[in-house]
């Protein structure tokens, strides 16, 4: 790994740390580059603001938890895949809410970002059956409409919004 890859990374992983323990909000480049032991130009010759930080270290570990439901998913069809995908996302998303919707804000504005990730998790949903865009369109709209209503009320809880997903999923089929 180079030199540069290694001070992005340090940068991704104190910023994680810091954004666990004090809020995305209350958490400053300032205080990122000092966890990091660098100057805070190099934090931002590597990332242009915070919310980009954060969509990064978002991403990578969002990786991490497809990768480990992934390795425990046993369903056949799209739509037990996403409902069990969407348990671990939803946890991950709930431990983690207040950056998780300041990333959604900011992703309903910057789509892009994630549309491979996000095409590429669609794919995986029909891994074992026909591919239908459209169909994996409007799962992940479900998906993703249980998500900012799951993170914007204060009590839900991983469970309450997998029967939401899964009603709106039945719907489909």
């Amino acid at each position: 790994m180079k030199k540069s890859e290694k001070t992005k990374q340090l940068i991704l992983d104190e910023s994680w740390q810091l954004f666990v323990e004090n809020g995305y909000k209350d958490t400053s480049t300032r205080q990122i580059a000092t966890a990091a032991g660098i100057a805070v130009g190099t934090v931002f010759s590597h990332f242009p603001n915070k919310i980009d930080i954060l969509k990064t270290a978002m991403h990578q570990r969002i990786d991490v938890v497809i990768e480990q439901a992934s390795s425990a998913d046993q369903h056949h069809s799209a739509r037990l895949k996403l409902r069990h995908y969407a348990g671990y996302l939803f946890s991950f998303y709930l431990q983690h809410r207040e950056f998780s919707q300041a990333l959604l804000s900011d992703l309903l504005w910057h789509q892009a970002y994630f549309s491979e990730q996000i095409e590429m998790f669609k794919q995986r949903l029909f891994a074992e059956q026909a591919y239908d865009d459209t169909k994996a369109t409007v799962m992940m709209d479900c998906y993703f409409m249980t998500l900012i209503q799951g993170l914007s009320d204060p009590i839900s809880c991983k469970e309450s919004m997998l029967r939401v997903l899964t009603n709106k999923l039945t719907l489909l089929y």
